[in-house]
């Protein structure tokens, strides 16, 4: 049975009105697996003949969730972040995204410099979701190709963010 962004939108919405705690956000990521899973979907969003890149696809108007679909152009290699006061979700349509997730094991004394230890290495493949919570840090290595659809609690460009050069320490955010 057929699975339509416009309904995931709604049933989003009605989930995070009724429980935006870390138990609604799992309903939303059960629903955001079968999103992605449904080929009509796929085939709407991820055409060959779409443009890669991110397209914000959703904005919800009254809970403030965002549905990004994107297509990888080029590989790309994302600096460690997090997502400030909220949450996203990844969930994997092609290809695969490589996740790391790490713990900063410096004291925070020095604000422009931090060290990161790697906690937890792994990939999302098709239909699979990643949930990552507020301060959480994470990289993405996406290959050539590679399209996923993120879902995140609100508008993360507006919202302070933590980024961390893996190979530097240093922190852009």
């Amino acid at each position: 049975m057929t699975y339509t962004l416009e309904e995931f939108c709604k049933d989003t919405r009605r989930i995070l009105k009724k429980d935006p705690t870390p138990t609604g956000v799992a309903h939303v990521k059960k629903n955001m697996e079968r999103l992605v899973k449904d080929g009509d979907f796929v085939a709407k969003y991820y055409a060959d003949s779409i443009e890669p890149g991110p397209r914000r696809v959703y904005i919800d108007p009254e809970v403030g969730f965002e549905v990004l679909a994107y297509r990888s152009p080029k590989a790309r290699t994302s600096p460690a972040h997090d997502h400030g006061d909220s949450w996203a979700l990844y969930a994997q349509v092609k290809d695969y995204t490589e996740m790391t997730e790490y713990k900063r094991t410096d004291d925070g004394s020095r604000p422009k410099h931090a060290t990161l230890a790697v906690q937890k290495q792994y990939e999302l493949n098709p239909g699979e979701v990643g949930l990552y919570w507020g301060s959480q840090l994470h990289a993405t290595y996406t290959p050539v190709g590679c399209s996923y659809l993120r879902v995140t609690g609100t508008d993360l460009e507006t919202r302070p963010r933590v980024r961390i050069d893996q190979n530097t320490g240093e922190v852009m955010g």
